[in-house]
């Protein structure tokens, strides 16, 4: 049976309900999906810049440092050997890409199965619209207090919006998403998710499509 949500106002006053369907917010929660698609997403964000330099890079060490045989110290070849203070390394890290992909249809089912996982918890929120005249943090927080909301939120939008963008800058605990941007990680990073009506009607064909 789809769950049936209200649709409140920035005043957290009833304006509606909403249903959300079952093949999208009722799918089984399959925990190997989210967890194939969130290391994915996390692979992705890693730079992979660190770089150490090799014994035939590091600087210097062209002269053996002293003759073969005959000083009492152990044979050396170069004083930029790994085993050497100064030397190269062996084996280190050197610039790389961490990213790789898993199949359109997982990332589909983990997206459903993290948006089912929202439902069942109660955790969606919908909202009838969002605007704000100008960008104000303050006029933002008084939004979340009157609807009752705490913790990390993920407001899902239809587009960019540009004055929401900026209400939120300097809310460590909101993060702000057009419908296209909608990914597993933050949903499961979130406590609360709150849609606008248009925006969770776009969630949809997006799933559908």
């Amino acid at each position: 049976m789809p769950q049936v949500l209200d649709v409140v106002n920035v005043k957290n006053e009833k304006v509606g309900e909403i249903s959300l369907p079952e093949d999208i917010f009722g799918a089984p929660v399959k925990e190997h999906l989210l967890h194939q698609v969130v290391v994915m997403q996390r692979s992705r964000r890693r730079r992979g810049t660190a770089s150490t330099k090799g014994r035939s890079e590091v600087r210097g060490g062209g002269r053996k440092p002293w003759r073969q045989k005959g000083t009492g110290r152990a044979r050396a070849g170069t004083i930029r050997s790994p085993l050497w203070r100064g030397g190269g390394i062996t084996f280190g890290p050197k610039p790389r890409d961490y990213s790789f992909s898993v199949p359109k249809a997982v990332r589909r089912a983990a997206l459903k199965a993290a948006l089912s996982a929202k439902a069942v918890a109660q955790e969606i929120m919908v909202l009838d619209n969002l605007e704000l005249e100008k960008p104000s943090t303050k006029a933002f927080k008084g939004i979340l207090s009157a609807l009752g909301v705490e913790g990390k939120t993920l407001l899902v939008l239809p587009g960019r919006d540009e004055t929401v963008s900026r209400s939120t800058a300097n809310l460590a605990t909101i993060k702000v998403l057009p419908t296209a941007g909608l990914n597993v990680y933050d949903l499961l990073w979130s406590d609360k998710v709150i849609f606008t009506r248009e925006a969770l009607a776009s969630v949809e064909k997006m799933l559908y499509s």
